[in-house]
């Protein structure tokens, strides 16, 4: 398994209680219990004790950082695999099992072309229409509203082929497809064009007889792709909206009466000395509620200092003159698709996801520490490796980079959006800092210099 620094993915591997020990016992965090199943060549112990122990696992000495955490990777054979933890006044007994799976070669489903079209309807919003016959990855084409129809010439799996024009295809889901009861697709009509601006977006519209699929992209401004309208070469109307500048967010729409409508935020005038003055920015602390996130080796919950990050964040902006939204101020549950509606419905101008990290037990070895952030839109790259630089420069942190990643709270908002992993939640040196109330303000500080940089 490759290296999946997914913080959705970490709390299922560690959103868990710590198994109950004696008053002289180390304080074991994972694995989660002292009799588990793990099918995993490798995973780690994680857990804490007082620095000045002696601790062991299976005779191995186990470093324990200053503030008395630790983390400690084991081999796992098949079978049971059983672990003395001793730290001088107390053992623990902790068996493993990892089992030996047989391989089964799963069928994969072949393609078939078919002898007629089909005709479908897409029957919800928001339906992703994909380069590739998965759902995973960065495939997203884009995602289109309820009731618009397409041309289907084969299938895979689960998903339908669809041709928009004589040399595009792409692919989407069946389970947001209706079958129509013809084989023939009808050929829309664009009627009309206009465009007007106002102090903060270009707006273009095209007025068609129907609705029908498209594609927005970005590439030095923005391509528009039309399918299934007549009078153009292949039934396909092709437009590139230039743009001066850095792109600041943008969002399409089809309206009731069928008008397609291109929303071009502008960037805003900045005061190089005052940049962040005026912007309303969206803070997200990731997780919530009964939604942990990820466990740290001091047993702190990803959640509370995600929320802390966001809160001492929250107050440096406004200190600069932001508009700041929040998309969750408590320890409550706040759903992923909510927390974006919350940034567009207060048309946010940048959104940062806060977040901490943890790795699944197949990639233990690689005891990763520091900074990256994820981005979707080519448009938030810049911004993400503002950030993340900046992180690394104020705090120490380890500069993992600015990476693609479909992460919904950063696919589905109308603005620059990023999702800032701080660090390592398990790995106890960064647990350290990420608790610490000094260093909150440090990562706080430096994201706000990474936004001003990106501004400026």
């Amino acid at each position: 398994m490759k290296r999946m620094n997914l913080s959705l993915i970490s709390a299922l591997l560690l959103a868990i209680v710590a198994v109950p020990t004696t008053a002289n016992s180390a304080e074991i965090v994972y694995p989660k219990s002292n009799n588990v199943v793990i099918n995993s060549p490798e995973t780690f112990f994680i857990g804490n004790e007082k620095p000045d122990k002696a601790l062991k696992i299976n005779g191995e000495n186990v470093s324990i950082h200053s503030s008395g955490g630790f983390w400690h990777v084991v081999k796992l054979d098949y079978g049971e695999n059983k672990f003395v933890i001793d730290n001088g006044n107390d053992t623990q007994i902790y068996n493993i099992t990892r089992n030996n799976i047989k391989t089964t070669i799963k069928e994969e489903p072949t393609y078939q072309s078919y002898e007629k079209p089909l005709i479908i309807e897409t029957n919800a919003d928001n339906v992703p229409l994909r380069s590739m016959p998965n759902d995973f990855g960065l495939n997203r084409l884009q995602h289109l509203q309820k009731d618009i129809q397409m041309k289907v010439v084969g299938e895979f799996g689960n998903y339908y082929k669809v041709q928009l024009s004589r040399d595009d295809f792409a692919w989407l889901s069946k389970d947001y497809a209706n079958k129509l009861d013809t084989n023939d697709l009808n050929i829309q009509r664009i009627i009309a064009f206009d465009y007007h601006e106002d102090s903060t977006k270009r707006i273009y519209e095209i007025k068609l007889s129907d609705k029908v699929p498209y594609t927005l992209s970005e590439s030095d401004g923005l391509d528009l792709v039309v399918y299934n309208v007549k009078d153009y070469p292949y039934n396909k109307y092709e437009f590139h909206i230039a743009n001066s500048g850095k792109l600041f967010g943008y969002k399409s729409y089809y309206t009731d009466d069928n008008k397609l409508i291109i929303e071009v935020k502008k960037f805003p005038d900045i005061n190089k000395s005052t940049p962040l003055k005026g912007l309303k920015i969206a803070i997200d602390a990731g997780h919530g509620g009964t939604e942990l996130g990820a466990i740290g080796c001091l047993k702190d919950n990803e959640k509370d200092i995600n929320l802390e990050i966001s809160k001492t964040l929250k107050e440096k902006l406004e200190t600069n003159g932001a508009n700041v939204i929040m998309t969750r101020e408590d320890d409550s549950f706040v759903g992923l698709n909510d927390r974006v509606e919350i940034a567009n419905r207060n048309n946010a101008q940048i959104f940062i996801s806060i977040h901490n990290n943890a790795l699944p037990d197949s990639v233990a070895h690689l005891k990763s520490t520091g900074s990256e952030t994820y981005y979707f839109y080519p448009q938030s790259k810049e911004l993400a490796k503002d950030v993340v630089e900046s992180l690394a420069k104020e705090t120490g942190f380890k500069n993992n980079g600015a990476k693609a990643q479909s992460f919904a709270v950063v696919r589905n908002t109308n603005c620059p959006a990023i999702l800032v992993e701080v660090g390592y939640i398990i790995n106890p040196e960064d647990n350290a800092k990420l608790i610490d109330k000094n260093y909150q303000n440090k990562i706080a500080e430096a994201i706000l210099h990474g936004l001003e940089n990106y501004l400026k």
